[in-house]
């Protein structure tokens, strides 16, 4: 079974995460794009008007940064989820190597003796000196 085969018994067929990993791009490039503006000195010109205007600044800087931090984790969470269909194609990939392995040794001891057995030979084991 493939990866993707397996994200749709997951009940996550590969169109939807297409579309959700295209949705967390535009997510974060709206919020890098939207982000909050200054709002400027609108608090008048006395001291408690300054002071507001200060604490607001600041406060908008804040917010500002946590939205970059969320675009961030969006396009995180994006990339995580298309390593997450590619960690499930190389585990495909190794499980089948190690089950034909595994197969291929089977058949090799499984059957009543070497002399009757037709699918593997006996390994060569070199003689001293040579």
């Amino acid at each position: 079974m493939q990866a993707l085969d397996m994200l749709g018994e997951l009940g996550l067929p590969e169109d939807l995460i297409e579309d959700v990993r295209g949705m967390l791009g535009r997510n974060a490039d709206d919020l890098e794009d939207n982000n909050v503006k200054p709002v400027g000195a609108v608090f008048g010109g006395s001291e408690t008007g300054a002071l507001l205007s200060h604490h607001t600044s600041v406060a908008q800087q804040h917010v500002a940064r946590a939205v970059l931090q969320m675009a961030a984790g969006l396009r995180g969470y994006r990339d995580n989820l298309a390593g997450f269909v590619d960690d499930l194609g190389g585990t495909d990939v190794s499980n089948a190597t190690a089950i034909n392995g595994i197969t291929n040794a089977t058949t090799c001891v499984g059957s009543s003796g070497f002399q009757t057995n037709t699918s593997c030979t006996l390994p060569v084991r070199a003689t001293e000196g040579d």
